[in-house]
């Protein structure tokens, strides 16, 4: 579980704002896959924090 959410804060963003943005995002899924397909969309759009 620990490595799960090193994942997903890795993927938020530096701003308070679009970190709180992203959050938001990523608690709206309703399942597992639908998070994995979140994250992957926040990597793949350039909203991720690297």
């Amino acid at each position: 579980m620990t490595m799960l959410l090193n994942l997903i804060h890795s993927l938020l963003p530096n701003s308070d704002a679009d970190r709180e943005h992203a959050e938001s995002y990523l608690a709206q899924s309703r399942d597992i896959y639908e998070l994995e397909r979140r994250m992957h969309h926040l990597a793949h759009s350039g909203q991720a924090a690297w």
